[in-house]
């Protein structure tokens, strides 16, 4: 069985596309560029319609595994700062109530999963947190614990995205192990996993070894390159990851990030390239791999007599 795509909506303003400024238009790129549907923007405040903009994903064919959130601050604009794992109380509380309300909308915009992180604050705790591993550990805890209760009573799946250090707060969720630790501990039926190979890259010995170790707790996949550029700019092994996938029997999503473009770029070339081009140039990447990957897989599979 193939993997199925979906693109993160969050990473479209990279490109110079705005998913909430023109949902229509914007599903439908996506749609024709081939993808099976799309990781949603977490932005409430934005979101004039929830069955309105679920209407558009479902006339179009797509799915929505997820909808994001913003953590430790607001990057969808100014505002409160949050932080599931840090030690200000306040800031641990309104990033729990944060995180309920994107459960709500997680819920009304039909998708299963909601991701949650452990992230650096606005002015990054580098090369160690101030405040002791064990405590921001045992703050993410008691967040993770509320969420996953009131996400659970909603049918929603709560993933945990492991940071690299510079990113997340050391010692608390910037590695597969980590967050497996945390699964283990709280032992709810729940509470996934959600790798990213950017951060993968910097923070694990292997990305497939951890993949390995993750297995079964794998709800969601981030394609992100290492460079954060387009797909095969970086150093990242698809092959191997995807091969690495399909061991493990994985059966959820790729989510594939946009290739990270300033918009001093886009004026240095000219005009903006055909939206659904641009869309269609990872896919292609992965689904090569991905073809190239099952032809190896079945050439040395054991064959039946």
């Amino acid at each position: 069985m193939g993997f199925r795509y979906v693109v993160v909506a969050d990473t479209l303003p990279f490109i110079g596309c705005d998913l909430l400024a023109d949902p229509e238009a914007t599903l439908a790129a996506i749609a024709q560029a081939g993808f099976d549907g799309v990781d949603l923007p977490g932005n409430p405040e934005r979101v004039q319609s929830t069955e309105n903009l679920r209407r558009q994903v479902a006339a179009q064919g797509l799915v929505v595994p997820e909808v994001s959130g913003a953590w430790a601050w607001a990057y969808y604009g100014p505002g409160e700062v949050r932080n599931l794992a840090g030690p200000d109380e306040a800031a641990r509380q309104r990033g729990v109530e944060y995180s309920k309300k994107l459960i709500d909308l997680t819920v009304a915009l039909g998708a299963p999963m909601f991701p949650v992180c452990a992230m650096q604050p606005a002015i990054p705790d580098l090369p160690f947190p101030k405040t002791p591993f064990e405590v921001l550990r045992d703050n993410f805890r008691k967040s993770l614990e509320v969420l996953c209760r009131y996400a659970a009573e909603r049918g929603v799946t709560v993933v945990v995205e492991p940071l690299n250090r510079y990113e997340g707060l050391t010692g608390v969720a910037t590695t597969v192990k980590e967050v497996l630790s945390l699964i283990e501990e709280l032992n709810v039926g729940n509470l996934g996993i959600q790798p990213d190979v950017f951060h993968m890259n910097v923070a694990e010995n292997s990305v497939c070894a951890a993949l390995h170790g993750a297995g079964k707790h794998i709800r969601h996949m981030h394609i992100n390159e290492t460079n954060h550029f387009s797909l095969g700019t970086g150093h990242a092994d698809y092959h191997a990851i995807l091969k690495t996938l399909k061991e493990i029997g994985y059966a959820g999503y790729l989510a594939v990030y946009m290739p990270f473009t300033t918009q001093e770029i886009w004026q240095r070339t000219g005009p903006a390239p055909d939206l659904v081009a641009t869309l269609q140039r990872p896919l292609r990447f992965l689904k090569e791999i991905e073809t190239a990957v099952d032809l190896q897989m079945a050439m040395y599979s054991p064959q039946r007599s």
